[in-house]
């Protein structure tokens, strides 16, 4: 089996809008199997690189593949394969919710049985106990899990997340990720666009995207991202803060006490690897109660390249 037949490939696509350069010169690829986060800052291309995928817009150069068909050459093959969540629901004022799913399962080829048996699923997965319930009447976590469902009717095997835990409670957000990794661990693919950096367990993978550009690739853990990067943490040590920036100073580490109890500090994890700034506040006497990245790795990651552009 090659990922040329089975799989993503993004094979130097290239997006203008104008004469802007939304997506440049991008490749990559994405084995069943993987659910990747695409990350960047606002502008990054996220979004577009989403809609090309889904062929919702249209690549000037390059190509895509999904299992080894083109979506310039054979879009409709394409859209048979995936499911697509854009952000945010555009339909008709009074649209039902059973319609509003009918109407993209006829579109996806379902039809008798399969058809209703789509529509019921889709309308429990939103969780709406009335079909009949107006689209735009449904409170933002609902609608939201009911564009999911819709990318969800024909069962695809890739599926496009745009923007995916937007208006998400805490529980909702969770049976999401839960959905996600249920596909990649069945040998599907998600590509998902994440707006705020803060990537949960269930992906794979990590593609950063930084003015229509691919910088940076790979397993979704900081272990693949350290070389020539510091990361910033947020250690906890009880009433002895001050302490334990004077101990990490010693070692060469940049430290900043925020409160008492709180430092944050930057370090190279490679030279100067965190269980080793513990070991040495342990060896000191001090108490730690917390450390971990502060922000979120992912969000270091692409600020980082932002400030290295």
């Amino acid at each position: 089996m090659s990922l040329s037949e089975h799989g993503i490939v993004i094979d130097q696509a290239t997006l203008r809008r104008g004469r802007r350069t939304v997506l440049d010169d991008l490749s990559l690829a994405v084995p069943p199997g993987q659910a990747v986060a695409v990350i960047g800052p606002t502008g990054a291309g996220k979004s577009s690189l989403l809609a090309c995928l889904a062929t919702a817009l249209h690549v000037h150069a390059g190509d895509i593949r999904i299992d080894g068909h083109s979506v310039r050459a054979d879009p409709v093959a394409v859209r048979q394969r995936i499911g697509y969540v854009p952000t945010g629901i555009t339909v008709w004022p009074q649209a039902r919710a059973d319609e509003f799913l009918e109407l993209f399962a006829v579109e996806a080829g379902l039809r008798g049985k399969p058809l209703r048996m789509a529509v019921s699923k889709g309308l429990a997965l939103a969780g709406i106990n009335e079909p009949d319930a107006p689209v735009n009447h449904l409170p933002a976590g609902q609608a939201q899990r009911l564009l999911v469902a819709r990318g969800l009717l024909h069962d695809p095997q890739v599926l496009l997340l745009d923007a995916p835990f937007t208006g998400l409670d805490p529980r909702e957000k969770r049976d999401l990720e839960q959905l996600i990794a249920d596909m990649h661990l069945g040998g599907r693919m998600v590509v998902a666009a994440i707006d705020d950096a803060a990537v949960p367990a269930c992906f794979t993978h990590l593609a950063v995207l930084s003015a229509g550009r691919l910088v940076a690739h790979g397993p979704a853990m900081p272990s693949a991202f350290e070389h020539n990067r510091t990361w910033s943490r947020r250690i906890t040590c009880p009433a002895a803060a001050v302490a334990a920036a004077a101990v990490l100073r010693r070692l060469g580490v940049d430290a900043m006490v925020t409160d008492d109890d709180t430092l944050d500090c930057r370090h190279d994890s490679i030279a100067q690897p965190l269980s080793k700034l513990l070991a040495a506040l342990l060896d000191a006497g001090l108490a730690i109660e917390a450390a971990g990245f502060h922000p979120p790795w992912p969000a270091q990651l692409f600020g980082a390249i932002e400030t290295d552009k």
